[in-house]
C-alpha cells in the first residue's frame, strides 16, 4: 500500500505474528471487560477500551496490523454474542473508523503532530459513524430484538436518564446527550492512553525477535532539552568505556545539547561547551572520561593526528565525534542521527553496532525472518 511517499508492507515474521497475537488477546480481554455509567448514560451503553491495543498495533506495525486486531477481536466475540452478531459487527465498523485514520496519519510521518491529528480525525469520524449506526441500525434492531418492536418501551427504559424524552424526541435526546458524549469520552480516553503508553512500550512494540535486553537502537522523539537529555541518558547507561558516539545532523540540530546530556548522565561536573574552535574538549571528572571532538574545520582525520589531538585521549574514554572524518574506527560505534521535524521537535535515530552484530549472529543461527 502506498501512502504519500511511505510504502507500507505487511511483514509476516514470527515477531510480527507474536505481537499481533498478543495485542489481539489483550484487545479481546478489554472487549470483555465492559462496564456501565448508569448515572450518565443509558445502561445498555457499555464503556470499554478494546481499541487501545489496536491503536498501538497500528502505530508500531502499520494500519493493516491495527485493522487486523479490530477484526480478529470482534470475530472471537461472535460465538459469545447476545445481539445476533449486530453488536460485534457494529463495534468492528466503529473500531476500524477510529483506528485506521490514526494509523495512516502516523504512517505518513511518525511524529506527535501526525499522531495527534490522526487521533482527532479518528475520534470525530468514529463518533459521527456511531450516530448514523445507532440511528438507522442499532436502535431499530434492538427495539425489535428486546422490545418486540415497541418503541415506547425503549423510551420508558431511558426515562431515568432522559425524563423529558418522548417517542418523537427520543433520538434527539439519545443521540445528542448519549451517543455523542459517550463516544467522545471513550475515544478521548483511549487516545490519551495511547499517547501515554506508546513511547513507554516502544521497545516491546518494535521487537523484531532479538533480545530486548539493553536494546538501544531505534527512533526517539524530543520536543525539549529535557527530553534530549533523557535520550542521551539512555545511551550513557549502556557505556562501559572506549565506545565511539558519532553525531550526525545539520547545524543547530542539537548535537552539543545531546553531548551535554550525555556528559551529565556520566557525572561530568564541568561545563560542556562546543569544541567548534578548540576541535576537542576532554572531560575527566565523570565515571568515564569523555572526549568531545568537532571535525568540521579539519580537512581529514590525518590532520587531527598531526595536531596530536588523539594522543591526549584516555584509553577508556567515551569519544563523541561531530562531523566525523575517521574511516578506520573500531570497537563499539553508536551512530546518532538528529533530524529536525519542526521548530522544537527532533527525531534521534540511534544505531548501535553491537546490536547489529547480535542481529547478524541470530540470523546465522536460524533467526532469519520471512516476509510476505
Amino acid at each position: 500500500m502506498q501512502i504519500g511517499k511511505k510504502k507500507i508492507t505487511l511483514k509476516m515474521s514470527a515477531a510480527y505474528v507474536a505481537k499481533l497475537a498478543l495485542l489481539t488477546a489483550l484487545s479481546f480481554a478489554l472487549y470483555m471487560a465492559k462496564f456501565n455509567l448508569p448515572f450518565m448514560f443509558p445502561s445498555f451503553l457499555e464503556m470499554q477500551f478494546s481499541e487501545l491495543p489496536a491503536l498501538l498495533a497500528g502505530f508500531s506495525m502499520g494500519p493493516v496490523a491495527g485493522a487486523l486486531v479490530i477484526v480478529l477481536k470482534c470475530l472471537f466475540k461472535l460465538p459469545l454474542t447476545s445481539t445476533a452478531f449486530v453488536g460485534e459487527l457494529t463495534d468492528m465498523l466503529l473500531g476500524l473508523v477510529f483506528v485506521l485514520p490514526a494509523a495512516i496519519f502516523y504512517a505518513v510521518k511518525k511524529d506527535r503532530k501526525h499522531a495527534f491529528w490522526g487521533l482527532v480525525t479518528g475520534t470525530v469520524l468514529a463518533t459521527a459513524a456511531a450516530v448514523i449506526v445507532n440511528r438507522y441500525i442499532s436502535i431499530p434492531f434492538y427495539t425489535e430484538l428486546y422490545f418486540n418492536g415497541d418503541f415506547d418501551s425503549l423510551v420508558g427504559m431511558c426515562a431515568v436518564i432522559y425524563p423529558n424524552a418522548t417517542a418523537d424526541t427520543f433520538y434527539a435526546f439519545y443521540l445528542g446527550l448519549g451517543i455523542v458524549p459517550f463516544n467522545l469520552l471513550r475515544y478521548i480516553i483511549i487516545a490519551l492512553l495511547a499517547f501515554l503508553l506508546y513511547k513507554r512500550l516502544s521497545r516491546i512494540l518494535h521487537w523484531e525477535g532479538t533480545s530486548l535486553r539493553h536494546k538501544l537502537s531505534g527512533e526517539y522523539e524530543s520536543a525539549s532539552e529535557e527530553e534530549t537529555f533523557a535520550i542521551a541518558k539512555k545511551v550513557a547507561d549502556t557505556l562501559t568505556g572506549g565506545e565511539t558516539v558519532l553525531l550526525d545532523g545539520d547545524l543547530g540540530a542539537g548535537k552539543t545539547t545531546f553531548t551535554k546530556g550525555l556528559a551529565a548522565a556520566l557525572g561530568v561536573k564541568e561545563e560542556v561547551t562546543s569544541p567548534t574552535f578548540t576541535i576537542m574538549n576532554v572531560y575527566e571528572d565523570g565515571r568515564l572520561p569523555l572526549c568531545h571532538m568537532d571535525m568540521y574545520r579539519l580537512e581529514s582525520a590525518e590532520e587531527s593526528e598531526e595536531l596530536g589531538l588523539t594522543d591526549t585521549v584516555p584509553e577508556n574514554a567515551v569519544k563523541v565525534i561531530e562531523w566525523n572524518k575517521f574511516t578506520d574506527l573500531t570497537g563499539r560505534i553508536i551512530n546518532v542521527r538528529i533530524t529536525l521535524d519542526g521548530e522544537h521537535e527532533r527525531t534521534f535515530t540511534v544505531t548501535d553496532s553491537a546490536e547489529n552484530k547480535d542481529i547478524r549472529r541470530e540470523k546465522r543461527t536460524g533467526g532469519a525472518k520471512a516476509q510476505a
